[in-house]
């Protein structure tokens, strides 16, 4: 039986298991293969799931926070290979300049690397907070996801980071969570595949700009009254 495995593949595990530094490398390494088989390849890591990852480094290291376990998960299973890195902010006097001025909507997206919309709602790093209006979008707020919460308790958790926004960008959300958001008056909008933010944003900035619906027109309206005050 062939063992080896892809440069690439070695590559994730050595990022992922500095995400988890309570456990040894070989002892990391073994218990993939444990769960997965020989060889570990890039398929079999895009089978695992958060909570299934997660038994698994507690069988090895109870020791193991549920934050650390996602972040080993986005590691796995992402399309590029990273350390999942959290955009950064303008600084120092830059900071005064967040946000957008005029009508806009606020969206959070649901992200492990970078500015990308590449997380799952109940398992991603972070919320990536942007203003978005017919002409820009900004980012101006980056919401780390800090809980070892499970279940009902994690979901109502999460919506609580975001319930100060119009709409949910994420790669996939179960249907009691996404009525959770709804229920939050957010709008849950799934995508496919990982995107580049450009690619979420630029659409809804033209759907404000040319011709948006009612209830978005209702939110833009508020706010232009709200200016006006």
């Amino acid at each position: 039986m062939n063992t080896a495995i892809t440069e690439q593949v070695a590559l994730r595990l050595g990022l992922a298991a500095k995400a988890v530094p309570q456990i040894e490398l070989k002892a990391f390494v073994n218990e993939l293969i444990s769960k997965l088989g020989q060889p570990i390849t890039e398929k079999k890591l895009r089978s695992l799931n958060p909570k299934n990852l997660y038994q698994t480094l507690m069988k090895v290291e109870r020791d193991i926070e549920r934050g650390q376990s996602n972040q080993v998960y986005a590691i796995l299973t992402s399309a590029e290979i990273s350390t999942m890195k959290a955009p950064d902010l303008p600084s120092g006097s830059e900071a005064n300049t967040l946000g957008i001025d005029g009508p806009k909507l606020r969206v959070a997206v649901s992200s492990n690397n970078n500015e990308q919309l590449d997380g799952h709602f109940g398992s991603c790093l972070r919320f990536l907070i942007y203003e978005v209006n017919g002409t820009q979008w900004q980012l101006v707020e980056v919401r780390p996801v800090i809980t070892d919460k499970t279940g009902l308790s994690r979901t109502d958790y999460l919506v609580s980071l975001i319930k100060d926004c119009h709409i949910l960008s994420t790669l996939s959300i179960g249907g009691p969570a996404a009525a959770k958001v709804v229920r939050a008056d957010l709008l849950p909008i799934k995508k496919d595949l990982p995107s580049n933010i450009e690619d979420v944003l630029q659409p809804l900035a033209e759907v404000i700009h040319n011709n948006p619906p009612p209830w978005m027109k209702k939110i833009l309206k508020e706010q232009e009254n709200k200016d006006e005050c």
